[in-house]
């Protein structure tokens, strides 16, 4: 069902410990990684949160140690570890997710435990897998392309250097080295861009049909992360298809849904993450923008509540601005985007 190029094995080692890591943008890196690696690999696979059902029933036959990501997760580092201590081979993907098209942070997870259990590290480097596996089962034949790296030496820290600085600094390097391995037309699309601005705007109109303004105490402060996160689809998809949180109004608010329908939406979301996985916005933005994600819903609930107090209308708009160099023109986006399928 695939066209499948994969080059580099013979920089699998022989034996002992290994972390393999890769980039990752769609399911099938999962698959070639397992299927070609020469030695049987040990993923870490998120367990923060459900995963499509198809990712389940693999997770269920093969196996994997499950990682609450956003926190420190003892039990699954520890298991990591175990494996590593009897030199085995343990997978995992530095990005963390899939959640924003082209590169991301990379998480210091990997330098750790190449750091503790004195692993070497091997990178990956993948082409587009995004949609792959759906292009596959309906015989549209795409490629998959594999790119094995040398291996680096395990994580050592210098002399003088505090620890938290060097895994954060250490991980980015070996991504890197894991980018460098995708020649450019193999890799995600990256959007040429600078300049880029976020913002939100709510306008309200009462009965008689006249504009009001938000009282100052309400205006929020936090317009800028409310923008960035309406416009990430990968971001509101999580809470309505893994989550399945009735959260689709705040997918469609160019359309003006009904108050009471936003209400519940974000409610929702708010006690998801208060109760249940307080670190979700964090771990995928870093902690400034993610706590302002949070902090500028929070504000957003309160708007609504005083607004349908008030028997107002509410309109709500998150805009993003940005220079583009291919069109050589400032761009204003309105629209929230669709996602594109992953798997």
């Amino acid at each position: 069902m695939f066209r499948i190029e994969v080059s580099g094995l013979e920089n699998f080692p022989k034996n002992g410990p290994l972390l393999v890591i890769g980039n990752h943008t769609g399911a099938m890196e999962v698959v070639l990684l397992n299927a070609y690696a020469p030695r049987q690999i040990e993923m870490l696979s998120a367990a923060d949160m459900p995963a499509e059902k198809i990712t389940e029933i693999i997770n269920t036959i093969y196996g994997s140690i499950p990682v609450n990501r956003g926190s420190y997760d003892r039990a699954a580092l520890q298991q990591a570890l175990d494996v590593l201590g009897q030199d085995g081979m343990v997978g995992l993907f530095p990005e963390g997710g899939v959640w924003e098209v082209g590169k991301q942070r990379a998480l210091p997870g990997i330098s750790w435990l190449s750091y503790r259990s004195g692993a070497p590290i091997l990178p990956i480097g993948f082409n587009d897998t995004a949609g792959a596996m759906g292009a596959g089962l309906n015989f549209k034949r795409p490629y998959l392309k594999m790119y094995v790296g040398k291996v680096l030496p395990p994580a050592s820290i210098p002399d003088g250097m505090a620890k938290k600085v060097y895994f954060q600094d250490h991980a980015a390097q070996v991504m890197e080295k894991v980018y460098q391995l995708v020649p450019t037309e193999d890799a995600s699309p990256q959007e040429d861009i600078s300049d880029e601005i976020f913002d939100f705007e709510i306008s309200l109109i009462d009965s008689a049909g006249n504009q009001v303004d938000l009282p100052d105490d309400l205006d929020p402060k936090y317009k800028a992360e409310l923008g960035r996160f309406f416009l990430l689809p990968l971001i509101l998809d999580i809470f309505l298809i893994n989550l399945e949180l009735p959260v689709l109004p705040l997918m469609e608010i160019g359309s003006d849904p009904p108050l009471d329908q936003l209400i519940v939406a974000l409610d929702s979301i708010l006690t998801y993450l208060k109760y249940e996985n307080p670190y979700l916005l964090t771990y995928r933005f870093g902690i400034p923008t993610g706590l302002g994600m949070k902090k500028g819903l929070e504000e957003l609930g309160q708007i609504l509540d005083w607004s349908s107090a008030a028997d107002y209308q509410i309109s709500l708009r998150a805009i993003r601005r940005y220079y583009s160099h291919i069109d050589k023109k400032v761009i204003i986006q309105r629209e929230q985007e669709s996602s594109q399928p992953w798997m």
